[in-house]
């Protein structure tokens, strides 16, 4: 965001208006264009209205409510974000708040042509040089001599605007902090999902080559074993052949010896007794 800044020459009233502009541009959502509204920051480091952020993800037909809602980018740089992620902005909707209260005016208003050091009093004509805390916007030594300020908390117009400055940047410096502290956790986040990615492709790779090497052992033994089943077969084969030649042969011997027996068995009985 490019700097607002009073010109040369420009009075203490203009310097605090530059300021207030250059301090609402920054507490302005890029949404809406308004002082932010309950702010939410996302995981690239940018914020917006928790409502404006809602609506711009509704439209591409996503919900801060679903279950598990997909990675959605950012409105302002595209970078991806998740919305289980949106996380409250506290020190930004403090400084949003504290414009509120002061009342600072926007960018470009009470300017005419000749620049920041014609901003006055609309009433008295005056530069704005105090600023009234009960009212929370800038009077000028005029308004301030009225009576319906005498009995208010006045300011001079540039030590509110410092006070306003510094609480600013001592939320800055937190919301940097806090932005370092998101950028150092997912770092790590992805430094911890790269080595856990590098430790399951080596895991992956160590059970392939065991399992590689088991399936190459049990060919072996398949082999192993089917060979001896088949020198097993043709042994068996072998001896039944044997067993099946010698159990012929004695059977063959056994018939004629028993044919031979019956002959005699049937030779008279003279006959019978000469055998």
């Amino acid at each position: 965001m490019a700097a607002v800044g009073p010109g040369p020459g420009a009075g203490p009233g203009a310097e605090a208006l530059a300021l207030a502009a250059e301090l609402q541009g920054e507490a302005t959502c890029s949404i809406c264009l308004e002082l932010f509204c309950e702010p939410v920051s996302i995981e690239c480091g940018h914020s917006f209205c928790r409502a404006c952020i809602g609506r711009c993800w509704d439209r591409s037909g996503a919900t801060l409510l679903s279950p598990a809602p997909r990675v959605l980018p950012c409105p302002q740089c595209r970078e991806p974000a998740r919305p289980s992620q949106l996380r409250p902005n506290r020190q930004l909707a403090g400084v949003a708040g504290l414009l509120r209260r002061y009342s600072l005016p926007a960018p470009g208003q009470g300017r005419g042509r000749a620049g920041p050091q014609a901003a006055g009093c609309v009433q008295h004509g005056e530069p704005l040089k105090l600023f009234c805390q009960d009212d929370g916007r800038p009077i000028c030594v005029v308004c301030d001599r009225a009576r319906e300020h005498r009995t208010h908390a006045v300011l001079p117009l540039d030590e509110a605007v410092q006070e306003a400055k510094e609480l600013l940047e001592a939320r800055l410096a937190t919301l940097k902090k806090e932005l370092e502290d998101f950028e150092e956790f997912k770092s790590t986040d992805e430094q911890e999902s790269q080595a856990l990615m590098k430790q399951v492709v080596a895991e992956r790779e160590r059970v392939m080559a065991e399992f590689q090497a088991l399936r190459a052992f049990l060919a072996e033994q398949e082999s192993r074993l089917l060979g001896r089943l088949e020198a097993l077969a043709r042994e068996v084969a072998r001896r039944q052949g044997e067993n099946l030649a010698q159990l012929g042969g004695e059977i063959a011997l056994l018939t004629k010896l028993v044919s031979e027996m019956e002959e005699t068995a049937c030779k008279p009985d003279l006959d019978f007794l000469q055998v």
